[in-house]
């Protein structure tokens, strides 16, 4: 495929997905409320559903490796990028490395609140 159009593709996948992440989170937010963020749940357990799917289509060969690219880091990138770290974590654990996804899984999501932490008391 065209590098050109290939780029263009994965750009207008990554739109797609956030346009899809902003319009779940909102209507997750009024159906249920904001007092807990269901919208983000919603969307990274959905991302990580799909991203499932679409490893499983591309094994198959159901899915070209072009296309596999252009949804799982466009599409899926633009909505959730908690799905690849889900994915990752998975692989690591189906793989027998219990000790590194337990700690890759413990270490970004503690290093990722004190980073967001980091981010705010530094430019607050």
């Amino acid at each position: 495929m065209n590098p050109l159009l290939n780029a263009l593709l994965l750009a207008g996948a990554g739109a797609v997905g956030s346009l899809l992440r902003a319009g779940c989170t909102t209507l997750a937010g009024r159906l249920v409320g904001a007092a807990y963020p269901w919208g983000t749940l919603a969307v990274n357990l959905a991302g990580s559903f799909a991203f499932g799917a679409i490893v499983a289509l591309a094994k198959a060969r159901a899915l070209t490796a072009e296309q596999e690219v252009v949804l799982l880091v466009g599409l899926i990138g633009g909505f959730t990028t908690y799905a690849s770290f889900a994915f990752q974590a998975t692989e690591m654990l189906a793989s027998g490395r219990i000790v590194s996804a337990i700690a890759y899984m413990v270490t970004t999501n503690a290093l990722g609140v004190a980073a967001v932490w980091a981010g705010l008391r530094t430019f607050r």
